[in-house]
């Protein structure tokens, strides 16, 4: 901060953090953060100059706030844009092609069937609100490095809601009920039409 404000900043706190303002608010800011928030100082200080306006120091809770990371600082789409996404593919998440893995965990962690079968607007907006923090979180862990595991083809049962548990459940109890009625697990038009016959004694 001296070097990019000099005496404003000097004037002010010392040159060393002499209150320790900075430290409590810095203190948990990790390095790669912290970079994000410098850059972000220097964008404000450049766009400044070219306007002729003057960029005095922020304080130390503002800039703690500029080195928070966004979606898009690694690449990620938005906030806004990821919950658009989720919204407009919650109906058949796994067929669509995900724009990053973080999207899709988000709304997972909301719930597919949740963001289906929404309701009211006062429901929605809490929903968003929930998977804007899932997804903020998750983006915290990627600014961190972490590789975030990808979806595989068999789930687990950690990974479904109850509403998911529930109709995979129902889904396999009517396989059962069919395989032990002697019925094919699937079945074309023409097999379906015999076993109706057949039902009907040969109709």
């Amino acid at each position: 901060m001296g070097e990019l404000f000099g005496n404003k900043f000097s004037s002010q706190w010392g040159a060393f953090d002499e209150t320790g303002a900075w430290w409590a608010e810095l203190q948990h800011v990790t390095p790669g953060q912290l970079a994000i928030g410098l850059r972000r100082m220097r964008q404000q200080i450049q766009d400044a100059a070219r306007s002729n306006d003057e960029v005095w120091p922020p304080m130390p809770i503002a800039f703690a706030a500029m080195c928070q990371p966004k979606p898009e600082d690694m690449g990620l789409p938005g906030e806004a844009e990821a919950w658009r996404e989720v919204t407009a593919n919650a109906h058949q998440p796994q067929r669509h092609t995900w724009s990053h893995e973080a999207v899709r965990m988000a709304g997972q962690a909301v719930g597919w069937w949740e963001l289906t079968h929404g309701g009211g607007e006062t429901r929605a907006s809490r929903m968003e609100s929930r998977f804007r923090k899932e997804y903020a979180a998750l983006v915290n862990r990627v600014m961190n490095g972490e590789q975030l595991q990808t979806r595989t083809l068999i789930g687990h049962d950690s990974q479904l809601n109850r509403a998911e548990l529930a109709e995979r459940a129902s889904r396999e109890a009517a396989q059962q009920r069919a395989a032990a009625s002697g019925m094919p697990d699937r079945m074309n038009p023409s097999q379906a039409l015999r076993l109706m016959r057949a039902g009907l004694g040969g109709a």
